[in-house]
């Protein structure tokens, strides 16, 4: 008769597993690395979708990304100035169209802009939307905590961050 035991106790703890994984709130980590306008636009729209089905969100901002919420950046990005976007040359007249629908639907009142967006998921979501500037990075750049703007919450490294996120996909904008 073929042992059981080994089977069984690997089966008993695997069901274990998933039900501790399966424990708690659903977690999204974003790595953030661009410092671009129509990149923020997708940081926000699926960290809001996240927040939104009642994920925590956990933003870690990275080289450019650190740059873009400095508070004397983060509200001039919902501009339609191209050199505040990331793209390839060739699709400039299509970034042009974009820029001039953003700048558009921000003026009408038909969305905010990122900076004020962001303000509203931080305040909606409080504690299951949070923003951390990478050390590194913030060395790298000069960037102090007092230069970034208020949405971002503290400075955490790759460990913490990845600690917070853990059993969560994590999302790269670069």
């Amino acid at each position: 008769m073929p042992r059981t035991g080994n089977r069984e106790s690997f089966i008993s703890t695997y069901i274990s597993v998933l039900i501790k994984m399966s424990e708690g709130r659903r977690k999204l980590g974003i790595v953030f690395a661009s410092g671009a306008s129509n990149r923020v636009c997708c940081l926000i729209i699926y960290g809001a979708a996240a927040l939104a089905m009642d994920y925590e969100v956990k933003v870690h901002l990275v080289n450019e990304g650190l740059v873009a919420f400095r508070k004397d950046v983060l509200p001039k990005l919902s501009t339609g100035d191209a050199a505040l976007t990331a793209f390839p040359e060739y699709f400039r007249p299509y970034v042009d169209i974009y820029l001039r629908n953003l700048e558009e639907a921000v003026r009408s009142g038909k969305i905010k802009d990122w900076y004020s967006w962001l303000k509203e998921l931080k305040e909606t979501y409080r504690d299951s939307f949070k923003i951390y500037a990478c050390p590194v990075a913030s060395q790298f750049y000069e960037v102090k905590k007092e230069d970034l703007a208020d949405v971002v919450d503290d400075i955490k490294g790759a460990a913490a961050f990845l600690d917070e996120v853990y059993g969560g996909p994590i999302l790269y904008i670069g």
